[in-house]
């Protein structure tokens, strides 16, 4: 998948806010139209008007409203459903002024003011800290702050930060930011041979018990679905991978197939960083 979160994607309803809240640009945010204020901001960020986008959220951040102030609880508790969820699961916390420092940092790696960016990421992360009880949103979370990280630290030219903390998921996703430090950091010929010796450090561990899978099948044609038992043997791999010991992301396995060491080196040579690393050679 691309690491990617500093994009802008506007849709109608975001014009629709400008045009019928753009006069709260150059108000303060009150208990009346705190909503609006935020959504009104948010907009204007993905309209790429970052300069008004700004001091909006910055107006949010110094608001002693009170509801800019507080964070939010979501329960995960389905809406009619009489089991009490006891463990939280799925729940997650929300803060307006989290979440106005997260545009904030955005707005200023986008304007090239790192400083600036890694003081607001900190607010967002540790001064509006909010959470997630999912497994799904967490890592959502936690993927999005890496690659915050990661963009003010590529742009603050602090190189070896970038590859302590971006290295060890290089192979799970499509992350230029991780492939531009490596070209800094190294020659062509370097790269070259960092690959080839990760290839020569891997060390593997196969699965003795055989992995179910369950897999539906619907067909169009009869309106039927037949659900198959996929048994295979799998196991893990690691590499060290310019200093950093790096799991290889398991393959998706085909019914009574065993994981070996060449379907491994094959994961990691047709990954995206391999492929970024080597197109030009």
């Amino acid at each position: 998948m691309p690491f990617n979160h500093l994009y802008h994607s506007p849709e109608d309803e975001d014009r629709y806010n400008e045009r019928k809240y753009g006069h709260l640009k150059n108000q303060q945010p009150t208990s009346n139209n705190y909503d609006n204020y935020y959504n009104l901001a948010c907009s204007l960020w993905q309209l790429e008007k970052l300069t008004a986008a700004e001091k909006m959220f910055l107006k949010i951040i110094n608001s002693n409203e009170k509801h800019y102030s507080t964070t939010y609880y979501h329960s995960s508790d389905i809406p009619g459903d009489t089991t009490v969820n006891s463990y939280g699961y799925g729940s997650y916390t929300s803060s307006y002024k989290h979440n106005a420092a997260i545009y904030l940092t955005k707005i200023y790696i986008e304007q090239k003011k790192f400083d600036k960016a890694l003081s607001f990421l900190k607010v967002a992360v540790k001064k509006y800290k909010v959470s997630y009880n999912c497994g799904t949103g967490f890592h959502r979370q936690q993927d999005e702050y890496n690659f915050l990280y990661g963009c003010i630290y590529e742009g603050q030219k602090k190189y070896y930060q970038v590859m302590d903390l971006l290295l060890p998921e290089c192979l799970t996703r499509d992350d230029e930011i991780i492939v531009r430090t490596i070209q800094k950091l190294y020659s062509a010929k370097q790269i070259t041979k960092k690959l080839k010796d990760a290839e020569n450090s891997i060390k593997c561990e196969f699965d003795s018990l055989p992995s179910l899978t369950y897999q539906t099948i619907y067909s169009s044609n009869s309106k039927t679905e037949k659900t198959d038992t996929l048994i295979y043997y799998s196991g893990t791999a690691s590499i060290n991978l310019f200093g950093k010991l790096v799991q290889i992301p398991r393959p998706n396995l085909e019914n009574g197939e065993r994981i070996t060491k060449e379907r491994f080196l094959k994961e990691f040579r047709e990954s995206s960083f391999y492929y970024n690393l080597s197109k030009d050679k």
